[in-house]
């Protein structure tokens, strides 16, 4: 990430940071009823958690800090597990205040009771579903069986298995041992093609590179392959296509790759391509997504997959004419209570869609996690799709 783009994230960040805890203090203030040392001790205990909020992905991304010792590990997952925790309250509390200025007045002796009673309950129950949330990040990836059906699919092709990872974030949480379970798992499927589209790292080649080591042993008959998401371009994205390619992985740059099989009379072909990330052009001018490029192919009408970090691309795989497109980016959320909002800002946040009486799309909703560890509700997924002829 360029000087000017850093710039802007410390102070965007940083200004999101003091303004959610600000309210957060003076919504509980206002409901949990706290003696004068209760809220002077809630007051420093935010401005603390907020300084350490901001500098969990400060140092992250900013100074580089790669958390590879236990006292820095455990101090950033401090600094991630208050950002959900805060998060949460914010939205939580954030809504009970909007639910009661569009009520009508309770009795105000009942208002100041069932108030605080709610507002302690509120906190109780969201600590007590954060805590939950880590469990269930720290749980690792589950094996989420999809079949998805091509009218034009080859026949030869018919029961072709691609286990598909998203969002890994390989970085200042999730380290060597959480990718070799995850690359355990594929194995055990023995897929035909292996997906990775994007947001794979967290962290530069230099920082991640024993970390990324289990890598090495993914493999499938078809090959394993790569398109670019987001956090590739704050982390390096040249030294990582470049760090990818060297263990046998197969890059896509808005390309496509053509399998090949005998259907005992004649060879049928399968187009696998690649775009890079739908905002890559932010960073990087000469990494602009083009579907029309990945698509081009000698027969046109070929069945046609598409690896592509952000299901915005969607559009412009439809008018490729790719037949599925293969994206993760959501994270579906990743927790309640903001998978919520997820749902209603996107029109495509997990599973599968079909778009069109030609194009579907499957949404996978992060292998790993961001921010946070907590994935309450929407467990982190390896996506194991069979593609069937309809």
């Amino acid at each position: 990430m360029n000087t000017s783009l850093l710039i802007r994230f410390v102070i965007f960040f940083s200004a999101v940071t003091a303004l959610v805890c600000t309210l957060t203090y003076f919504m509980l203030k206002r409901r949990l009823g706290l003696s004068p040392r209760g809220n002077r001790a809630l007051k420093w205990f935010l401005v603390l958690s907020g300084g350490m909020i901001f500098w969990g992905p400060f140092s992250a991304r900013v100074l580089r800090s790669s958390a590879t010792s236990l006292p820095d590990y455990l101090f950033q997952w401090l600094q991630f597990s208050l950002l959900g925790w805060i998060g949460s309250i914010f939205l939580v509390f954030g809504f009970v205040e909007m639910v009661r200025l569009a009520s009508k007045p309770f009795d105000p002796k009942k208002r100041i009771f069932l108030s605080t009673g709610l507002a302690r309950g509120l906190v109780a129950g969201t600590t007590a579903s954060s805590i939950l949330g880590m469990f269930e990040a720290n749980a690792g990836p589950a094996v989420h069986e999809v079949p998805i059906r091509l009218p034009r699919l080859p026949a030869s092709f018919d029961g072709f298995r691609i286990a598909v990872i998203s969002d890994v974030h390989v970085g200042p949480l999730i380290h060597r041992d959480y990718l070799e379970n995850v690359v355990q798992q594929i194995e055990g499927l023995s897929p035909d093609a292996v997906f990775i589209t994007g947001d794979l790292v967290d962290g530069t080649v230099a920082e991640l590179r024993e970390q990324m080591e289990p890598l090495r042993k993914l493999s499938a008959r078809e090959g394993v392959y790569f398109c670019t998401g987001n956090h590739e371009y704050y982390s390096g994205v040249h030294e990582w296509i470049a760090h990818l390619e060297s263990m046998g992985i197969h890059v896509f740059k808005n390309s496509n790759h053509v399998l090949r099989r005998s259907n005992g009379q004649n060879e049928e072909h399968l187009l696998l391509a690649g775009v890079y990330d739908h905002n890559a052009p932010r960073y990087e001018p000469l990494h602009e997504s083009r579907a029309d490029l990945a698509a081009r192919y000698e027969n046109p009408d070929l069945c046609k997959i598409l690896l592509a970090h952000n299901p915005f691309s969607i559009k412009e795989a439809a008018k490729a004419g790719f037949d599925l497109q293969v994206s993760g980016h959501t994270h579906a959320g990743q927790f309640y209570p903001y998978t919520f909002l997820v749902k209603l800002a996107l029109r495509y946040s997990e599973g599968h869609y079909v778009v069109n009486e030609r194009t579907q799309l499957y949404v996978n909703r992060g292998t790993g996690f961001w921010g946070p560890p907590n994935r309450l509700g929407k467990r982190s997924e390896i996506t194991h799709i069979t593609l069937r002829k309809a």
